[in-house]
């Protein structure tokens, strides 16, 4: 049996799409939350592992997981930063520009 391809007949406009403002917070949120849990998870988990595997004491364990958040944290400020700007050139109907990785970049006013 053949089957076919049903295609619209007239194509739908671009500027008919739901992206509001409050649409590019969820989304730019919604992976700046993913990147703070999966970057603070693996670093956690890491540092945790190898401070039982050496046997460290538990307060310099847990200094450890301090400053092994520190860099899950920036990348998550820049993942953020990043995310808003991507979300509102694909509201503008932009293409996506290639990532500037200084950390504060994407929250100056343009």
């Amino acid at each position: 049996m053949e089957q076919e391809l049903i295609k619209p007949e007239v194509p739908p406009k671009g500027s008919s799409q739901a992206i509001s403002p409050l649409g590019c917070f969820i989304a730019a949120s919604g992976i700046t939350l993913l990147t703070l849990c999966l970057l603070g998870t693996a670093a956690l988990t890491t540092i945790w592992a190898f401070s039982k595997l050496l046997g460290l004491p538990e307060f310099l364990t847990q200094g450890l997981m301090v400053l092994g958040l520190v860099p899950a944290v920036i990348a998550t400020i820049w993942t953020a930063g990043r995310a808003w700007h991507v979300e509102r050139r694909l509201a503008r109907h932009q293409d996506i520009d290639v990532p500037n990785f200084k950390l504060l970049h994407y929250f100056k006013k343009t």
